[in-house]
């Protein structure tokens, strides 16, 4: 939903997450180290499935500003269990992105385990799962 009440319509999702990177070869070697191969390819583009949409990554030639990597750039990756969320976090870690926040049970919006990464690309990745009294 819409955090302006006043607003003629309501967000029930966001989809098709896209950045525009200026070392594709770099950036589908970074990515298919933690998420596996690219289940999207046409020409230069390729494309990861995450849930229910997908996260695409497009030469910086083809953005509204080449020559310069996103900034400010966050996405929220939500898996099951705090297990998944450590494996996920030291993956990208593994794969080449600065540690950010260590996971740990943390209160956001609602209850969670948390932490994030910023990837080599100008991405920070949150990765976080939803935790209630007595989760283990």
């Amino acid at each position: 939903m819409s955090t302006n009440e006043q607003a003629p319509w309501t967000i029930l999702d966001m989809n098709f997450f896209s950045i525009y990177v200026d070392d594709m070869q770099a950036a589908v070697k970074f990515y298919s180290k933690v998420f596996g191969p690219p289940g999207y390819r046409e020409g230069e583009i390729r494309g990861w499935k995450m849930g229910a949409t997908w996260f695409t990554i497009l030469p910086g030639s083809q953005a509204n500003a080449p020559g310069r990597n996103p900034r400010n750039c966050e996405i929220a990756l939500q898996v099951g269990t705090r297990r998944e969320v450590d494996n996920l976090y030291k993956a990208l870690v593994d794969a080449g992105a600065e540690a950010g926040w260590t996971p740990e049970d943390t209160e956001m919006y609602v209850p969670m385990h948390y932490g994030y990464v910023n990837d080599p690309f100008g991405v920070r990745f949150d990765v976080y799962c939803m935790i209630e009294n007595g989760d283990q």
